[in-house]
Order: C-alpha cells, then structure tokens, then sequence
C-alpha cells in the first residue's frame, strides 16, 4: 500500500510538471504576435494543401502530394522615390538630375553598373500656396512652384547592398523606399525540380497501398499540378502590443471646458510570417531562417485498378 501511495505522488508530480512544461511552451512559442492584425492577403488565401495520402474506390486509386519550398532569392530589385521642388518646371528639372547623377556616380562606387539602374518619370505638377490680405479680408491661392518627381530602380544579387544604397542615398536627400521586390530567374527549374519530388511521394504512396491491398493496376495514370509562389512582401504580419486604462472625460472647474486627450505613441512591430506547415508532405529549406520566395507544388495522380472477374 505504502509503495502504490508513493508511486501514485510520483505519478501526480510528474503530470503536473508535464503540464507546467506545457503550459510554459505554449506561452513561449506565442509572444507578442497574439496581438497581430491579419493582413489581407492571408485573410484572402491559406495556401493549406489537401491533406489526404490517399482516395480509393473499387475502381481508382487517387494519390496527392504537396511540396512547399522556401528558397533564397537569387536577385533584389529596390525602387526609391524622390522629388524636387522649383519656381519653374525647367529649374525643378535640372535640380533633380543633378541629384541622381551624383547618386549614380556613388553607387557605381558599390559596383552597381548603370546597366542595373533605371529611372523612372512619374510626374509633373504644380504647387499652390495662398496670399493672404488682411485689410481686404482676402486669401487668393497663387501657383507656388512645380514639383518633379522620379523613382530610381536598381537591380542588385546582393543582398548586403541592399542597406548600402539606402544609406548612400540619404546623401541626396533620397528617403522613400519604395518597394524591394525579391527575384529568382530560374522559376521553371524550380518548377521540376518540385514535381519530381512530387512525384517521387507519390510512388511511394502508391506502392504503400498497393502492397497492402494487393490490387493491379491498369491502362496510364491522368494527373494533374498546381504550382503556385508567393513573395515575402505579401506574407508580412503587424502588431501593437500594449494594454491601455479605461477614462472619463475631464471636464473644467469653472469655464466648462473640455481637456483633450494626448495619447503616448506606440510603436508597431512587423514581422514575416510564411506560409504554414500544415498539410505538406514535404518542406524544402524549412530550417533556413533568411526570407524568401516560397514555392508549392499540388500534385494528384489517379489510377485504375484491373476488375476481377
């Protein structure tokens, strides 16, 4: 009896500590992020793949596979923004130029090739601005100036450039980072490699069934693919973490008067968040923390089986 009390304590602690241990990677693997707002782009599409091994009948034997890939992206491609203001169009103009083509001459400096940069005109247009006459009571809207405005895109395969250029850039009075889109040139390679990994699941799974319900099979398979990707840009989360008191209004002691409400800023946080796990048979690269291009392949493949008569 003794022994059984002690073994029943020792099984109690030990459930208890599996619990804590829980409870302790549950909190540890949520963080922050639970107060996330979900982007549109997830909200639009899961990229979650059927997650069947197998649909059979006494006819057909269909068999899917699912292989997701993170790959690196072999170039970037970063699009800055900038303007120029002047009394003249011409002047504004000239201005802006000089701008660039000192910018060009630095980033040559970062064995960025003129080949590598392309620059954008987005638009002309006027500036307004008011006179004001007091004595008349009067404000008349004039024409200030013109404003010119450009984008510099530049093609880099190092990714280390990337924060180069945009320090360099500062130089020039050059702030707006645009977009930076991230590139592989070889998709349809990509695309092959994917389906013979498909493939390959898909022979597995299928000698798997066959072997055990010992059918034959007959007459040529009819697939069919899915191969889709999406790009890191898409697949970026935010929140603002913070827990906020409740108020009154205030209202004055003697006028009446409202007091306004100042708020303390609270700064957002961005994070990456791709494509889950869930439901492939397979993930290429999935302990590579750098961001990339992630690729899927859905892959089903139906047979016949041969009737007995």
């Amino acid at each position: 009896m003794k022994n059984h009390l002690n073994l029943s304590k020792a099984s109690v602690l030990a459930l208890l500590s599996l619990l804590i241990f829980s409870i302790s990677v549950e909190a540890q693997m949520s963080g922050n992020q639970v107060y996330r707002e979900v982007n549109s782009y997830n909200k639009t599409s899961t990229f979650y793949p059927e997650s069947k091994h197998f649909y059979a009948t006494d006819s057909t034997l269909t068999v899917t596979a699912s292989i997701l890939l993170n790959q690196k992206a072999d170039q970037f491609k970063i699009a800055l923004g900038l303007n120029e203001e002047a009394e003249s169009p011409k002047k504004a103009l000239e201005n802006i130029n000089l701008r660039i083509a000192n910018f060009l001459k630095r980033l040559s400096s970062l064995g960025i090739k003129k080949e590598e940069v392309y620059v954008d005109f987005i638009s002309q247009t006027k500036v307004y601005d008011f006179d004001i006459e007091p004595n008349q009571k009067l404000v008349s809207q004039k024409i200030k100036g013109f404003e010119i405005k450009k984008n510099i895109i530049i093609n880099t395969n190092d990714h280390s450039k990337i924060e180069k250029i945009i320090y360099e850039a500062s130089d020039f009075q050059i702030y707006d980072i645009i977009k930076i889109d991230y590139v592989n040139t070889n998709i349809e390679k990509i695309h092959q490699n994917l389906m013979k990994e498909a493939y390959a699941i898909i022979n597995t799974k299928k000698d798997d069934y066959l072997g055990k319900f010992k059918h034959e099979l007959i007459g040529n398979p009819i697939a069919n693919s899915n191969f889709s990707y999406v790009f890191p840009k898409t697949q970026y989360q935010q929140y603002t973490a913070y827990e906020s008191s409740d108020f009154d209004v205030v209202r004055g002691n003697y006028n009446n008067d409202n007091y306004i409400k100042k708020l303390e800023r609270k700064g957002k946080t961005f994070y990456y968040d791709g494509i889950k796990y869930s439901g492939y048979d397979k993930v290429i690269n999935d302990k590579n923390p750098e961001i990339g291009i992630q690729y899927m392949v859905n892959l089903s493949v139906k047979y016949d089986f041969k009737k007995n008569r």
